[in-house]
């Protein structure tokens, strides 16, 4: 049927559902009730309004008619650029377990014992001289060896591959020996002292694996380790201190054999200065002064006892 006037050819009367011609496809209407849901949209939909794209809708007797073969081709157009857009979802490897690395746990309290070797040098100067034949300031010097023997007690701290401490050492030194004034010409005779040492340093290192590296240095004190002896009859007595100080520094290694078990071995330089310096009186209680100093130098080999944390984590 011709399109007169611009209107809309109604469609033939028919037992089926009718049949229109839009954009030369033949769209089957059919009905959707509203007590499906769809009375609202029947409601605003203009009667015989016309939706390019979709077909036409019409609303006659409140049930909206949808040209149900545009909605379907439409909706099967749509969902394959759909999944054409989305394409393959890439497929990313979760990253690779990667566990927290330990280092050898250093921290916290540690005793232990120690033993070893000692060399000392001393030189005793003879301010106004004592010695009937020498001069003024004459020098006499003397070299001992022995052995030393003691402990140790300290405090670390730890941060990843460095450790800090506090130590505490302390023992016997077998410094003994002695030797003639030079120019005395009464078998006057000066030299060293055995006896008890102690050292309180702090300490610094770094761990590899098992072992820590580390240098140390403090305060050190000696029991008064000058001697003096004369056979004299003008000899009436001697003034010296009781003990002797100076400093200590030097090093070590020490290795982790067990959890709470390290052995070490270290090196110690002690510098007493002129502290052993004292006075004798002769039978006038008239003084002598003698000047002594004392360097000593240590190797010992020790073991300790760790309450700490026998790993670490590092980060």
């Amino acid at each position: 049927m011709r399109n007169v006037g611009g209107k809309r050819p109604k469609p033939k009367t028919a037992s089926g559902p009718a049949v229109y011609h839009v954009a030369q496809y033949s769209l089957r209407e059919f009905l959707l009730p509203k007590k499906l849901g769809c009375g609202a949209l029947a409601d605003l939909v203009e009667a015989n309004a016309p939706l390019h794209g979709l077909g036409e809708f019409t609303v006659k007797n409140s049930r909206l008619k949808l040209s149900a073969a545009v909605t379907v081709a439409a909706l099967a157009g749509a969902g394959a650029a759909s999944a054409a857009d989305f394409g393959a979802v890439p497929y990313a490897k979760a990253p690779a377990y990667a566990p927290v690395a330990s280092v050898i746990g250093w921290g916290g309290f540690y005793v232990g014992a120690n033993a070893g070797g000692v060399w000392a040098h001393s030189e005793i100067t003879d301010v106004n001289p004592y010695a009937a034949a020498a001069l003024p300031g004459t020098v006499t010097s003397i070299n001992t060896s022995g052995f030393l023997a003691g402990g140790q007690a300290g405090y670390n701290w730890q941060a990843s591959n460095y450790v800090f401490g506090l130590e505490a050492d302390g023992g016997f030194m077998d410094l003994g020996g002695n030797k003639l004034l030079t120019g005395t010409g009464s078998g006057t005779r000066v030299g060293l002292t055995s006896g008890a040492f102690g050292d309180f340093t702090g300490r610094a290192g770094i761990t590899f694996d098992r072992a820590l590296f580390y240098v140390k240095g403090g305060y050190a004190i000696i029991e008064g380790a000058s001697s003096f002896s004369t056979v004299t009859g003008s000899f009436s007595g001697i003034r010296k201190p009781s003990t002797d100080s100076g400093f200590t520094i030097g090093g070590g290694v020490e290795y982790k054999f067990a959890p709470n078990w390290s052995a070490k071995v270290e090196y110690l330089h002690y510098d007493f200065g002129n502290t052993l310096g004292y006075t004798v009186f002769n039978a006038a209680h008239a003084p002598f002064v003698f000047n002594q100093n004392l360097r000593v130098d240590t190797v010992k080999f020790g073991v300790n006892y760790a309450w700490g944390w026998p790993l670490v984590a590092r980060y």
